[in-house]
């Protein structure tokens, strides 16, 4: 069965699936319900991860070859299993441990995938594991399955980020190892997925979300690839390439935790620490922030690439991604200080008002662009981004709905500047309102 075909399959089989559960959880109540940290408009089924698991399963068992692909499918089965009851009753951040550890245990053991050597990233020579093989494996698969989990915050981020990765190893290998049917139905999968995540406004009535189920799955499948393509005899890249194609959402896990750390905080419990949050409270949309997040990885999986095809030595690519894992943090956030600058020079009012002292008939013509910023925000916290021109509250009234006038010296003054209403000028009220840039 060629490539095509199994993307094909698995991407024909998760879109029905998706179709036909989206009911079935809103009935039996497996939904994401708003509040908190989550600002997305009423109930999401999370059928997202049991459709792409069927869906990669009916692929993997057309295939002509197995080739052996039960060590996948059993522990990618019990991780789906545990995630659905975890969206559904909220297990525990222990049962997922558990669950994540045995699934982990029976690919390496029962399928003889684990971290034999980690390449030669000091330049040393091959660097290989002897008997902390197994642990430093299970390590591995842990960070990696949860790193996916940690990022999927946004609508189309943790599909996407896996979408990057299983594709850059794929090409990275010349799509000629045998894992590489693996990838394709993943890819297909998960772009069937994608097709209700994806923040669209055509999909929004038809609306999922992967839960942690389809997280923790995506995470398991690329780190199955992701051995299957470094280790062994027969590997087709070196495991320090294939490092850079899960810079991202490694670098965002590794961030939370060291951050919870040190406050003191349980590293594995939900927080707003990730770089999603920072760049949303910075200003972005959900689908500006995703094509920001996307940008980084797809630039990262392409250095990984490049260094596996020229054959560049381990050291040369293993430098560099460990300081960019390390400042990937302090680059996201000089990033969301770059934007709230800007945002801040481009939110200037200017309003001038008559002497007459009529200064609430003289805002009658701002309301209406107040009253349109409500409905703006509830798309905004949905992921839906705004129309080019929008005004957002806090750039008219950042002070709890009133709008300080200008003093007639200097007209242009930031917002919140404390202004005297004794005098103003005695020209015909004129309203600048700079409209806010669209990403």
């Amino acid at each position: 069965m060629g490539l095509s075909f199994s993307t094909a399959l698995a991407f024909a089989v998760t879109v029905a699936l998706t179709l036909t559960l989206r009911p079935l959880a809103l009935r039996l109540r497996i939904t994401d319900k708003p509040g908190g940290r989550k600002q997305h408009i009423g109930e999401i089924p999370l059928v997202g991860g049991i459709a792409m698991f069927i869906g990669i399963l009916v692929a993997a068992m057309a295939a002509v070859q197995p080739m052996g692909r039960w060590t996948l499918l059993v522990p990618a089965a019990l991780l789906v299993i545990v995630g659905v009851i975890d969206d559904r009753y909220h297990v525990g951040v222990s049962a997922r441990l558990a669950a994540q550890i045995c699934a982990a245990l029976i690919m390496m053991i029962g399928g003889g995938l684990y971290l034999r050597d980690v390449g030669d990233p000091f330049g040393t020579g091959l660097l290989g594991l002897g008997i902390f093989a197994i642990p430093v494996s299970v390590l591995v698969a842990l960070s990696v399955i949860n790193a996916f989990n940690f990022i999927d915050g946004i609508d189309g981020l943790a599909a996407s980020m896996a979408l990057i990765a299983l594709t850059a190893g794929a090409l990275a290998t010349g799509l000629r190892a045998s894992a590489v049917s693996v990838a394709a139905m993943a890819c297909g999968a998960t772009l069937g997925f994608l097709l209700f995540n994806f923040p669209a406004f055509r999909n929004r009535h038809l609306r999922a979300f992967m839960g942690d189920a389809g997280s923790t799955l995506l995470g398991f499948i690329v780190v199955w690839f992701a051995l299957s393509i470094s280790q062994g005899a027969d590997r087709s890249l070196s495991p320090v390439a294939a490092l850079w194609f899960a810079l991202m959402p490694l670098s965002d896990f590794f961030s939370c935790i060291v951050r919870r750390v040190a406050r003191g905080k349980m590293p594995l419990h939900a927080g707003r620490e990730h770089f999603h949050y920072v760049l949303m409270r910075a200003g972005l949309s959900g689908r500006q922030v995703l094509a920001v997040l996307v940008a980084f990885s797809v630039f990262y999986a392409t250095v990984g690439l490049i260094g596996a095809s020229q054959k560049l030595p381990d050291w040369a690519l293993f430098a560099p991604w460990i300081t960019l894992l390390g400042l990937q943090h302090f680059i996201i956030r000089g990033l969301a200080v770059h934007l709230r600058i800007r945002r801040w020079r481009d939110s200037k009012i200017v309003v001038e008002l008559p002497a007459s002292g009529a200064a609430t008939h003289s805002l009658m013509p701002l309301m209406p662009l107040m009253r349109r910023s409500r409905r703006l925000a509830a798309r905004r916290r949905n992921g839906q981004g705004r129309p080019v021109g929008a005004v957002r509250a806090e750039e008219l009234s950042p002070n709890g709905g009133s709008i300080f006038p200008a003093p007639p010296h200097d007209s242009k003054l930031p917002l919140g500047h404390p202004v005297s209403t004794s005098s103003v000028s005695s020209r015909p009220p004129t309203f600048t309102v700079r409209p806010a840039p669209r990403i």
